[in-house]
């Protein structure tokens, strides 16, 4: 193949991934409703995800899931490198900021911040020692640490 081919090629495939995860982006050459099928089966598929890597916060949500994780995940049309985890995360921390995340969706959360730490490249590691909480209303309290010798530690109030 010549570099011209090549270049074409790396092209269009751009433009073929740009149109599966933005619904409104018209691509010349192919069946744009199949186009629109593959798109929402990718997004169906990313809530699957998000659902099985956050069951707490799927389960607290209860009905109201379904519809915030699609506004997720339209709104963030490219998940992150690093899997559901992180894209549940980005998603349970934008649920925190706009005070949607149920009580049960804040312990998954500082749970899962709790254990794991996302670099500015991006990707996440292991914790080695970390502590958290989270506060809820009516008066909630959960205090966790975690640290090489202990373990995990998690208290709660009320219980």
């Amino acid at each position: 193949m010549t570099e011209g081919g090549r270049a074409r090629l790396a092209r269009r495939q751009a433009e073929l991934l740009s149109a599966l995860v933005r619904p409104e982006a018209y691509l010349p050459g192919f069946d744009a409703e199949r186009v629109r099928a593959a798109a929402a089966s990718l997004r169906s598929k990313r809530v699957r995800a998000i659902a099985r890597t956050w069951p707490r916060l799927a389960a607290a949500l209860g009905p109201d899931f379904a519809g915030e994780v699609s506004r997720h995940v339209v709104e963030h049309p490219s998940p992150p490198a690093d899997g559901a985890l992180s894209d549940g995360r980005a998603w349970a921390r934008d649920l925190a900021a706009r005070s949607r995340l149920p009580w049960e969706g804040r312990l998954e959360l500082l749970a899962v911040e709790l254990r794991w730490r996302w670099g500015a490249d991006g990707r996440r590691r292991q914790r080695r020692f970390a502590a958290g909480l989270a506060v809820g209303r009516p008066l909630r309290l959960a205090v966790a640490v975690r640290g090489h010798w202990v373990g995990e530690r998690w208290l709660r109030f009320p219980r």
